[in-house]
């Protein structure tokens, strides 16, 4: 049995563990770089293997680039879902899950709690929303590991029109005063296996591990919970790591992740995320 990992760094944490999980359960694991695959309509090939012959994929990392080639790596793993191959996550729940002003109008449709958000090209409504909420973060759509976010005060609305003139958009959420920390629940297969604190180093407010943050043990409660769970779900995702934020009334969902790192709630919890992960896709490989 032939399982492939789409994914960009070997070394990286989760797809070492997700390499290392598979040889335990006695499955071959082929890495899988989709920068290097070839489409020849009839065929789609990977270093000279063809991804038609895989029985599973699980997608660590589509890695970065431009649209075309997002685009391109996407239509892949739809072409490998259609032909029966089981593909974790799916790469139409990663699509949603990626595109920040889509999701959220899924989530809301789930009716859960999100903080109010204003995504427009119009620099007159972004301004008129800062002012209304008093301080906004502003994301890119199509972000990861908390790059390109900032904050966006009355001081700054300058910076309004020059993210405009860069992204064409710009994407606002409510800033929730949070005490520099967020939470990473990790949902897989509609269940919540654990969850961390993301806190945000002494000089910074932005808690993502990539950018400084340290995990810490969290216990959710049951509400908390819910919220994972419904979240995860209403994106199709089958495994996630959904970010929650409490205010001091409310606990609020702010964004689901479709390729999430295991590493911090391993860190903080000695939870290893990757071996529910494998075991979703083998049932669903042996049917």
């Amino acid at each position: 049995m032939k399982i492939g990992i789409v994914l960009t760094d070997p070394a990286d944490w989760t797809a070492e563990r997700f390499i290392r999980g598979l040889k335990l359960a006695g499955v071959e694991p082929i890495t899988i770089r989709l920068e290097r695959a070839v489409s020849s309509i009839s065929e789609i090939t990977c270093e000279g293997l063809s991804l038609f012959d895989l029985d599973g994929l699980l997608v660590r990392d589509l890695g970065g680039g431009g649209l075309e080639s997002s685009v391109f790596r996407f239509d892949i793993l739809l072409e490998l879902e259609r032909t029966g191959i089981p593909v974790i996550n799916p790469p139409g729940a990663i699509q949603l899950a990626a595109n920040k002003h889509l999701s959220y109008w899924r989530l809301r449709r789930s009716n859960l709690p999100l903080p109010k958000t204003c995504v427009t090209s119009d620099i007159s409504e972004a301004i008129v929303f800062v002012e209304r909420v008093g301080t906004a973060v502003a994301k890119p759509i199509f972000g990861y590991k908390g790059l390109g976010i900032e904050l966006i005060t009355m001081e700054r609305l300058d910076r309004i029109g020059e993210v405009i003139r860069e992204r064409g958009v710009i994407y606002l959420q409510e800033f929730i005063p949070h005490n520099g920390r967020d939470i990473r629940a990790f949902v897989v297969g509609g269940e919540v296996v654990g969850a961390i604190y993301r806190l945000a180093p002494e000089d910074g407010w932005i808690s993502n591990l990539s950018q400084g943050g340290t995990p810490e043990r969290c216990s959710l409660t049951g509400a908390q919970k819910d919220l994972a769970i419904r979240a995860a779900g209403a994106l199709g995702t089958l495994y996630a790591g959904v970010d929650l934020i409490e205010s001091d009334d409310e606990t609020f969902v702010l964004e689901v992740n479709g390729t999430p790192s295991g590493y911090g709630v391993f860190a903080a919890c000695r939870v290893d995320v990757t071996r529910t992960i494998i075991n979703l896709l083998m049932k669903r490989v042996r049917g």
